[in-house]
């Protein structure tokens, strides 16, 4: 990873590990399901890659969901820096979806389940909320806990609370870029955000990848 200049900052967005509802195909929002072993190994395989890049120290802010504390305390484990967790990075609430097989949505609530899972960020589960929410309620946040220059900061999140920052950072319509998927965050994947610190502009970006999967087994 280049070294930073003296204006400069770094921004990595990094997906919590694999559940096992992640594995069963089961809707997760904001139930609090634990890293299963194979999520275990990807957090702590990307924690020596990122090490293994001369990421450290860092500052490290995570959703207060297991999943993604876990997921960061590999990273700090391995980074050091500092580690805060906050429910404003938690995943989009998905109401009473929430715990229910996507299989079975599918067919029970077809129509309102396709308008979700086609990008449209006006729309919202039964009781949950909207990607445009979710964008807003993770931007807010990162505003007030923006690097400084010089400064790494890794946050660990959820697939839809990434994408919906992510596209607002980029300044990307948010259903356009769910559907090529070209902002989809797999379990660990991340993206990496290289900015102007006093602006804030972006000025390159890596978005989401896995390289640190392939020394895993199978």
């Amino acid at each position: 990873m280049s070294p930073l200049s003296p204006t400069q900052a770094r921004l990595i967005l990094v997906r919590h590990g694999q559940t096992a509802h992640n594995r069963e195909r089961r809707v997760q929002g904001h139930l609090d399901a634990p890293l299963d072993e194979v999520g275990q190994g990807q957090a702590r395989a990307l924690a020596v890659h990122l090490h293994g890049l001369g990421v450290r120290p860092t500052t490290i802010h995570t959703s207060d969901l297991g999943r993604a504390a876990a997921t960061a305390g590999a990273l700090h484990g391995a980074l050091g820096g500092t580690l805060t967790s906050t429910p404003a990075l938690r995943e989009i609430h998905l109401g009473d979806w929430e715990g229910q097989l996507y299989a079975e949505l599918q067919t029970t609530q077809a129509e309102h389940f396709g308008r979700f899972w086609s990008g449209d960020p006006e729309c919202s589960p039964p009781g949950g909320e909207t990607p445009a929410q979710v964008g807003e309620r993770a931007q807010t946040y990162l505003r007030t806990h923006w690097p400084q220059a010089g400064e790494t900061l890794i946050v660990v999140s959820h697939g839809i609370t990434l994408g919906a920052l992510l596209s607002r950072l980029l300044g990307l319509d948010y259903q356009a870029a769910w559907q090529t998927r070209r902002l989809e965050h797999g379990n660990t994947a991340f993206s990496v955000l290289t900015l102007d610190a006093r602006t804030g502009q972006v000025q390159d970006v890596v978005l989401p990848g896995t390289p640190h999967l392939d020394q895993l087994p199978g």
